[in-house]
């Protein structure tokens, strides 16, 4: 069973698209998925449209927070949840439940592989993900932003260094290791999941870091291809939005201190 765990903030659209995605192709026997939903204080309704729909779109759980950020939000779910996969997401991927069956088969047929990331495109079929590869000193998106309009590209399943948040895969069993690693309780006690506790960026970088750093290996697997609409749930940092910008450094301060910490290789 995978527990999806979408993090919605002011995207009620893109949320309801999502929704109206995921249910395109259920039926009784391909439904392996719970549904969470965590929205983080959102002003466009988002939250009673969620309540008004619990049942409709057979929204397991939700949650109306504050601004809590996507690494608390994502914490949050993944420890009220306890399907076999966890899948951190963005509100503004699109999926079917035959993607997820996809998913599924991958982790059940390769015991090794721990963490996944499909691939990812955008409204017009250009790439924002196919994987994140050199090292942890110099990380590179592969085919960031090449157009790929009939999805014939980066087919491939290769190791990565991280892979994309936005639609993050990982088994419980490793999300609970990582957890309740005696050296990451040290830095964080009483830490509700794995993401490290970053304001919005570096999150889940820091998970596959970690998750390597303790022997586990981390995949992008382009044979599932989902759709993404690259940060369209939050501000893009650099482009004139101060607070972004401010969440991206303190986030990076927090994922470099953790980092060498554990004498962890970082850029």
């Amino acid at each position: 069973m995978i527990d999806l765990c979408v993090v919605n903030y002011n995207t009620k659209d893109l949320l309801k698209r999502f929704l109206d995605s995921l249910h395109s192709d259920v039926n009784e026997q391909n439904k392996i998925w719970n549904l969470y939903i965590s929205d983080n204080g959102s002003s466009d309704g988002s939250w009673s449209w969620i309540e008004q729909n619990r049942t409709s779109y057979q929204i397991t759980a939700g949650w109306n927070n504050d601004n809590i950020g996507y690494s608390a939000a994502c914490n949050g779910m993944a420890s009220y949840s306890s399907g076999d996969i966890l899948c951190l997401l963005n509100a503004d991927v699109w999926l079917t439940t035959n993607d997820l069956v996809k998913v599924q088969n991958i982790f059940d047929s390769n015991p090794d592989i721990h963490i996944l990331g499909p691939k990812q495109r955008d409204e017009n079929g250009f790439i924002t993900h196919a994987g994140i590869v050199g090292t942890n000193t110099a990380p590179a998106h592969r085919g960031w932003r090449q157009h790929d309009p009939n999805d014939v590209l980066f087919k491939d399943r290769i190791e990565c260094v991280t892979v994309s948040g936005s639609a993050y895969f990982i088994r419980r069993s490793v999300w609970e290791a990582l957890r309740y690693d005696s050296e990451y309780a040290k830095m964080y006690p009483g830490a509700l999941g794995a993401f490290l506790p970053t304001p919005h960026y570096y999150e889940e970088t820091w998970c596959s870091y970690f998750a390597r750093h303790r022997g586990y290996k981390v995949v992008y697997d382009g044979s599932v291809s989902i759709g993404h609409s690259w940060h369209a749930s939050s501000p893009k940092p650099g482009k004139g939005f101060s607070y972004a910008d401010s969440q991206f450094k303190i986030s990076q301060e927090i994922f470099r201190k953790a980092c060498d910490q554990l004498g962890i290789e970082r850029d």
